[in-house]
């Protein structure tokens, strides 16, 4: 199966969690959605995938078109040549090109990417307290030997083992609570599937017949694939390990045992950035605002 056809049954299983929507009056205008990733590389981020079709369906729903721009599609003066009302902006974006795009002085809102500091509107996930509320889960659960797996980079280049939330936010919670073990702390090589896959066999070949009982994950992808690696080797999981992963992609609920997982909602994201981007069209006080999306932890069969 080719890399096109994935993407297409991927699109098409997360546009099953939507509403259809129709455009039924003369559009409002056509706003650019800016991506931080390539195309080709959606098929390894579900999340992302996801995140954009959540946007693509608010603004369609609002009488809005849109176009895509992944990353190497785009460039300033492509955007500033084009007849977009505003921009929309998907996924992790460095300095260079959160100015860039800042100056072409049209409405603008960051998702993802804290941009409050450069006096940019943004929508961001509440890292803290989802990490927060997945760790004590474990913790009243009677689980105080957790592992922790996140990865050293992401496609999207931004994201590493130095800057990653997860990653600091999920050690200093076990540090407060004094069960953080540094032998439990693990990086896998990307946030993949194939990365968390090779990333568990290492450690299921250092640590043996002493695991941790529950594992933080810091993405669906990698905790899939680490799943997989467990039950290769006859590990039960969750009687013998728990798996928390984080995003809750469609795909989480299907997989066997059905992923335990951080939800963020896409579609509460999607209403957030756009509802900015609107206030922006109506000239409102011209204030930076971050709004930032809570989260939920979703417990399915593969954790206690």
């Amino acid at each position: 199966m080719s890399q096109s056809t994935q993407k297409n049954i991927f699109e098409a299983a997360e546009q099953l969690s939507y509403d259809k929507y129709k455009t039924k009056h003369k559009t409002n205008g056509t706003i650019a959605v800016v991506l931080s990733y390539k195309e080709s590389e959606e098929l390894y981020d579900a999340y992302f995938m996801s995140l954009r079709i959540a946007i693509d369906n608010r603004l369609t729903d609002s009488n809005y078109r849109f176009k895509h721009f992944f990353q190497g599609d785009y460039d300033a003066k492509k955007l500033e040549a084009q007849s977009y009302i505003g921009i929309i902006a998907v996924g992790f974006f460095g300095k260079k090109t959160i100015q860039i795009l800042k100056g072409l002085q049209k409405p603008i809102v960051f998702v993802s990417t804290d941009t409050l500091l450069d006096n940019l509107d943004c929508v961001v996930t509440d890292f803290t307290s989802s990490v927060a509320r997945t760790t004590n889960h474990l913790l009243d659960k009677g689980i105080s030997e957790i592992g922790i797996l996140v990865a050293k980079r992401s496609h999207h280049h931004l994201i590493t083992y130095e800057n990653d939330p997860q990653r600091f936010l999920a050690k200093s919670f076990l540090e407060c609570e004094e069960v953080f073990n540094p032998d439990y702390f693990f990086i896998a090589e990307e946030y993949t599937a194939e990365s968390g896959y090779q990333a568990m066999q290492e450690i299921i070949h250092t640590l043996g017949s002493k695991l941790p009982k529950a594992f933080l994950i810091g993405s669906d992808a990698i905790a899939i694939g680490a799943m997989r690696a467990l039950s290769e080797q006859r590990i039960t999981i969750p009687e013998q390990v728990s798996i928390i992963g984080f995003n809750d992609i469609t795909s989480a609920k299907y997989v066997n045992p059905s992923l335990s997982t951080v939800h963020i909602s896409r579609y509460g994201m999607a209403k957030a950035a756009f509802n900015l981007l609107n206030e922006q069209f109506q000239k409102r006080d011209m204030v930076p605002r971050k709004v930032t999306i809570g989260t939920s932890l979703i417990i399915r069969k593969s954790s206690v």
